[in-house]
């Protein structure tokens, strides 16, 4: 049961809206004090809490920029659709799903009903942040909804960052792409695939989720948040996806040639300050190369961790040389995915190995002191693994940058 490659586990204190709002009357206005009436996607909010499909937290607020766990998702799933069995859970159930767990019966349905899986050794992760590409294949899985077409030809004329969405999930988003069930904000053509979920992206899929299924009316043409629905106002049919019977839909394990971009071409998409650093190191045209290689790339929030005068520092010229051994020490020759990595030692273009530490319980990867956030983004010259630290050579002492 994989849904793609593990990610590591963010464990926090529950703060599960599901269960903890009291339920309002149906049909009755719900106002939360921290969605502003011009808030973009407030009018999904509102038509579902009113719903009671979603709810908010006890002192009023709805914390719409809040990460939604894979748990808290699966309540969503099974408040808002009725869907058929498909499969039976085994009677152990999940290994960390627990029978007293909050959510253990919507996780049982979620997965029943074909929106949800659970990733190797029994896990399902319940407490771990939805990526959006996750949740989008949830609901296109779950529906039902099948491709009328080349799904990369889809996803490249729609997405300017198509190259980044996971192999699991390129056949389902084109489909909930023709079904007008996916939300992008502030930009249309940036999918964000990667990116976690928050509670008002997951308000704004589940209500284009509803209307696909009929379940909801569209929202009228002059509501300012139409603007963010993928095909609505390209002329595209709510409807223009079809279903299967009670089925969930297949998913390819591999993409078209031609439709992933290089190691750097990829960086300029979603690691923007790599990609910049990448250029001032002259490392560019290396990662354009042929390779393969594997990079474990720090996110633009593990480089914005650096004192600002060190980064500052690193991207001058005059600090050229240091900042290309740096990010060489991010760079292993050879694509090694996340079933590859093996803990130890592993050899870097730094000349200096990194150690890389996996938790054999949920597989977590760690190089050096760093996590890796997202494993197994594919490149047609290797392999990208995201890290929330940037990786120091313990031979560089940044306090030696000229000024």
């Amino acid at each position: 049961m994989t849904f793609g490659a593990i990610a590591p586990v963010f464990i926090s204190a529950p703060a599960v809206a599901q269960t903890t709002s009291p339920s309002p009357s149906p049909g009755a206005e719900v106002n939360f004090s921290d969605v502003a009436p011009n808030f973009w996607a407030r009018p999904f909010i509102q038509a579902l809490a009113q719903r009671n499909i979603i709810t908010g937290f006890p002192n009023g607020t709805f914390r719409p920029q809040q990460p939604v766990e894979r748990a808290e998702f699966a309540a969503m799933i099974a408040k808002a659709f009725e869907q058929n069995q498909v499969r039976q859970l085994a009677e152990s159930g999940f290994r960390d799903v627990k029978s007293g767990y909050w959510a253990a019966s919507e996780i049982e349905e979620a997965f029943q009903t074909g929106f949800m899986k659970g990733y190797g050794g029994g896990l399902f992760l319940p407490e771990q942040p939805i990526p959006r590409a996750q949740a989008i294949t949830a609901l296109a899985n779950g529906l039902g909804l099948s491709v009328d077409g080349t799904s990369a030809n889809i996803l490249r004329s729609y997405y300017q960052d198509a190259g980044w969405i996971p192999a699991y999930a390129i056949n389902p988003i084109a489909a909930a792409t023709q079904a007008n069930i996916v939300v992008n904000y502030p930009n249309l053509r940036s999918l964000n695939p990667l990116r976690n979920l928050t509670r008002a992206e997951a308000a704004a899929l589940l209500y284009q989720a509803l209307v696909q299924q009929g379940k909801i009316e569209p929202l009228a043409s002059n509501v300012a948040a139409t603007n963010y629905i993928v095909g609505r106002n390209n002329g595209v049919s709510q409807t223009t996806s079809t279903t299967t019977s009670n089925t969930t839909t297949s998913t390819t394990s591999t993409t078209e040639p031609g439709t992933i971009g290089d190691i750097y071409a990829l960086s300029t998409l979603n690691f923007t300050t790599l990609s910049s650093a990448l250029k001032t190191a002259g490392l560019a045209d290396t990662l354009k190369s042929k390779g393969p290689y594997t990079v474990f790339a720090p996110t633009d929030e593990a480089f914005a961790a650096l004192p600002k005068e060190t980064l500052n520092q690193l991207l001058q010229p005059k600090n050229r040389e240091t900042l290309a051994r740096i990010l060489r020490y991010h760079v292993v020759l050879g694509e090694l995915t996340s079933n590859e990595l093996k803990r130890g030692e592993l050899k870097t273009l730094a000349e200096r190995p990194v150690n890389i530490q996996i938790n054999p319980s949920t597989n977590q990867i760690a190089v050096n002191d760093a996590s890796v956030t997202q494993p197994n983004i594919q490149a047609s010259n290797g392999v990208i693994h995201a890290i929330n630290e940037v990786l120091i050579p313990p031979n560089l002492n940044l306090n030696q940058l000229e000024k």
